[in-house]
């Protein structure tokens, strides 16, 4: 059974709410694994039918800290 949107806020709150202290204890790509470990088992528990909108507010949540994604490393 998937997760009601509810409980997708409160992971994706969390998540965004622990980017600072990731971000103190991992530099460069250890930060993202650590990240994208996380935000992964997220969107597994989301569902497809909210895959969408749970992978947008996971990328924009490292950009409200000054992040760049890996991508944009590659072309930015």
């Amino acid at each position: 059974m998937h997760m009601t949107a509810e409980e997708i806020e409160q992971l994706l709150s969390k998540l965004d709410n622990a980017v600072p202290r990731l971000l103190k204890e991992n530099q460069g790509i250890e930060f993202w694994i650590e990240y994208l470990q996380r935000a992964d088992a997220i969107k597994e528990q989301a569902g497809l039918e909210n895959y969408d909108r749970v992978a947008t507010r996971i990328d924009a949540i490292p950009a409200k800290y000054g992040v760049l994604p890996p991508s944009q490393w590659m072309y930015g």
